[in-house]
């Protein structure tokens, strides 16, 4: 292959791997030795291709140069990025909460969420600091904040309803959560139940001296479901009942929705998502503007008749 196609192929390669990160933030790829490695080896032919470029003494040559300094100085910004960010984060709250982010000198609020927002899915996350203006992310992108990428990692959630045979409510507690009120369960952690790996998490009614343990089932899991399964196109929670002495009184199938009694409880559980907040590095967009602004005047100095490249060497690029 020519050199004159190798460079700019390994500019293209270097400048895809490193924007990557900011059009696909939070993959586990960016820090992995396979990516180091391929955007490094991108960046030994940039460089060579640089100085083989300058070499030739043509005018041309040094616009290509140019050109490929600046995805060179992408690469390098996502190489370091990939080598020396940290690793993709979630940051779980539970809904009217505020979580502490020490690592962005921020605090995370997480608004308030009754079934609709639930089951619609469509809560957002404000982050503030002192001094700042409020930074609300939400389901339609990510924010860039620095050299960090922003964005919602919808979990599943379940919100609950309780009533005795009286038809009265009945207060919900999560006695293993540090959000012993919250009727919100986020299922933050995992049962194997044959070859279902599903969240899992508890909920009491203490006016009735219930413990109830919870599964969340997706639409997908239900397909495979052993017993039949009125709505598979909906979530559903597998319930097993027990008494404060943890004695099993009974289990059922509650589908998002619909009221369904164990242990003297009438029980409701709307089923949806809430979101954490997912934070990813990438490359400081300082770096990525000044790049870009290179390659984009470096390949249009190389398009140019001589005239019109002088004149692109003494206009600020974009003008």
């Amino acid at each position: 292959m020519s050199p004159r196609v190798v460079g700019p192929a390994a500019a293209c390669v270097a400048l895809v791997l490193a924007l990557a990160q900011d059009v696909l933030p939070g993959a586990a790829f960016y820090h992995s030795w396979q990516y180091a490695l391929v955007l490094a080896g991108a960046l030994a032919i940039v460089v060579t291709s640089i100085v083989s470029a300058l070499r030739a003494g043509f005018a041309w040559g040094r616009w290509i140069a140019l050109a490929l300094t600046g995805a060179a100085i992408v690469g390098v910004a996502g190489l370091a990025s990939g080598l020396l960010g940290p690793d993709t984060a979630s940051v779980i709250g539970t809904p009217g909460t505020v979580a502490p982010i020490p690592a962005l000198g921020a605090a995370a609020f997480f608004g308030a969420a009754d079934a609709g927002a639930i089951a619609r899915g469509d809560a957002a996350i404000v982050l503030r600091r002192p001094g700042k203006s409020a930074l609300e992310v939400d389901g339609f992108g990510h924010r860039l904040d620095g050299e960090s990428i922003l964005g919602l990692d919808p979990r599943p959630a379940a919100f609950i309803d309780a009533w005795d045979e009286r038809g009265e409510h009945l207060t919900i507690t999560q006695p293993s959560n540090a959000s012993f009120l919250s009727p919100v369960l986020l299922f933050r952690q995992h049962q194997k139940i044959g070859e279902f790996d599903v969240p899992f998490d508890i909920f009491a009614t203490p006016g009735r001296a219930r413990v109830f343990h919870a599964l969340f089932f997706t639409p997908r899991d239900l397909v495979n479901f052993r017993h039949a399964v009125a709505d598979p196109t909906h979530p559903a929670l597998v319930v097993t009942v027990s008494d404060e002495r943890g004695k099993p009184i009974g289990i059922a199938l509650a589908p998002s929705g619909k009221t369904v009694e164990l242990g003297g409880v009438r029980v409701r559980a709307t089923l949806g998502t809430f979101p954490a907040l997912a934070i990813a590095s990438a490359p400081p967009p300082l770096a990525l503007a000044i790049g870009l602004a290179l390659v984009v005047l470096g390949l249009a100095g190389s398009v140019l008749p001589p005239r019109g490249r002088a004149a692109a060497a003494v206009q600020p690029a974009g003008t």
